[in-house]
């Protein structure tokens, strides 16, 4: 679940599975924010209102190739992530700045031909595939309720949070990428 502003206000990204989606759709504005302050518990003071629900089912897509001629596919063109962690913009405010690297570094008769973009291509591929499994996996672990699950992902979570050099490398990785 994620608060994003919107406007004068947030809005909120509430990831559920279909069923429970069209249910929590059908509810009464009422009831709709009851069941958001359950779900958030004290971590929000109140939610005031509701002004429109939509449901946008999550399916992981991913481009290939993701250069043609005279043409590279970044960011979410390049392959829809989950909305988990906010990696999609990370991921693609990284493949814009290794683009601009790339034809920076290009001679002005090579722009967009095929070595410079398989090149770029190249080095964009482990960030990329690492953004996809890290993205994919997590929507796997933190969708799950199932006791062996939930169990070890509270004992990483506490893990991570008691070490704070661990947790500077971690965050440092989901901003910056692999390399």
């Amino acid at each position: 679940m994620a608060l994003l502003p919107e406007g004068d206000g947030y809005g909120v990204v509430w990831t559920m599975t279909p069923a429970r989606a069209e249910h929590v759709l059908a509810l009464s504005d009422a009831a709709f924010l009851d069941a958001l302050a359950a779900h958030f518990g004290s971590r929000v003071e109140r939610f005031d209102s509701v002004t429109s629900r939509r449901a946008f089912p999550l399916a992981l897509e991913i481009a290939r190739p993701t250069t043609g001629t005279r043409v590279v596919v970044v960011g979410n063109a390049a392959q829809s992530l989950h909305p988990v962690a906010g990696q999609g913009f990370n991921l693609g405010m990284r493949d814009a700045f290794e683009l601009a690297h790339t034809i920076i570094d290009t001679p002005r008769d090579g722009l967009g031909d095929a070595p410079m973009l398989e090149a770029y291509a190249r080095r964009r591929r482990p960030d990329r595939l690492s953004g996809i499994v890290f993205t994919h996996g997590l929507v796997q672990v933190f969708g799950s309720d199932l006791p062996f699950i939930r169990w070890p992902r509270g004992f990483a979570l506490t893990a991570l949070d008691a070490m704070p050099a661990a947790k500077r490398a971690f965050a440092r990785a989901m901003l910056f990428g692999v390399h």
